[in-house]
């Protein structure tokens, strides 16, 4: 009895040792015959917040309001939204102000788009803040109208001109580090050539940002073509856009603007492509996503979605390498 007893101990103990070293074969990403690995399902982005997360409903005054009590905080950085509602007849294509701090800390203040005269609806910004601090309402046409403030979801619907604005051709190279928004999750960035065609040349605009490890990273974007308007699009995943370097054009009729495509990070270095499922808003995608993969640099572990992003989250089902 004695001897079974040692012998099962013995086993026992075996069996224990084998499983650390199995479990420190596999994190530190070594893969053996038989090894069991664990299947991540990582969400990116999230879904958007109620129209009035931020700030309830606020009724017309006949005068401007600026508020600064009652706003909630925001769960992550995210795109804000105003809502008009209450009486149509009283509402007014007013312009809602947004004051607050960005994605990076850095003081911010957004002008939404204006709502629409004697239509309840919901208007959506482009900035990302990671906090409000004020929000200003002018006057609606009457005081049955009401504005609330949310957050839309992420991630948004890709964007030509979502981190800058066209900026005009100067004759001579633009090095621009303000004014650039922040995208709301790691994705790829895209230049476009715009204006008049005959001035367009084959420059090749250069991104400087991080990753989602915060780390220093650029890319220089594909050559735009010559004296056609159109877009072109990096492949590595930016966090945060720090600078943006446009060669000077042919002409000065020609424009720039820098947004982001559907080209989203993963989050993980994967040495193999181990993406197994992607859902977009908790639907799985029928097709499978196009992914890059490197070992090396997060930034160039990216999916895209065979469905265009629509301002919803995406769930990634990988193994980890």
């Amino acid at each position: 009895m004695s001897r079974a007893i040692k012998a099962l101990g013995l086993g026992a103990l075996l069996w224990f040792i084998l499983a650390l070293a199995r479990a420190a074969i596999i994190e530190g990403g070594v893969v053996i015959p038989g090894a069991r690995q664990n299947v991540l399902a990582d969400t990116i982005g999230a879904s958007a917040l109620g129209v009035a997360a931020i700030l309830a409903a606020v009724t017309d005054t006949g005068a401007q309001q600026v508020i600064t009590t009652g706003i909630n905080p925001l769960d992550r950085p995210r795109r804000i939204t105003a809502t008009a509602g209450g009486t149509a007849a009283d509402i007014k294509a007013i312009t809602v102000t947004i004051v607050g701090l960005g994605a990076k800390g850095e003081a911010l203040t957004e002008v939404l788009p204006a709502f629409t005269v004697n239509t309840a609806g919901t208007v959506t910004g482009v900035q990302v803040f990671s906090k409000v601090t004020s929000v200003t309402i002018p006057a609606h046409d009457g005081t049955g109208a009401t504005t609330s403030i949310g957050a839309a979801g992420a991630p948004a619907v890709a964007d030509t001109d979502g981190i800058l604005a066209a900026v005009t051709d100067t004759g001579v190279q633009q090095v621009i580090t303000t004014g650039l928004n922040t995208p709301e999750v790691p994705r790829n960035i895209t230049a476009t050539a715009g204006g008049t065609a005959a001035d367009i040349k084959a420059i090749q605009v250069i991104v400087a940002g991080t990753n989602a490890e915060d780390q220093a990273i650029t890319e220089t974007l594909p050559a735009f073509t010559v004296n056609t308007a159109g877009t072109v699009a990096g492949a590595k995943a930016f966090k945060t856009i720090t600078s943006v370097t446009i060669p000077a054009h042919d002409g000065t009729g020609a424009t720039t603007a820098i947004g982001f495509g559907d080209v989203i990070g993963i989050g993980h270095r994967l040495a193999r492509n181990t993406v197994r499922a992607a859902y977009l808003d908790n639907v799985l995608e029928g097709t499978a996503p196009t992914v890059v993969f490197d070992a090396t640099d997060l930034e160039d572990n990216t999916a895209d979605l065979n469905s265009a992003l629509n301002s919803t989250p995406v769930v990634l089902e990988l193994v980890q390498t």
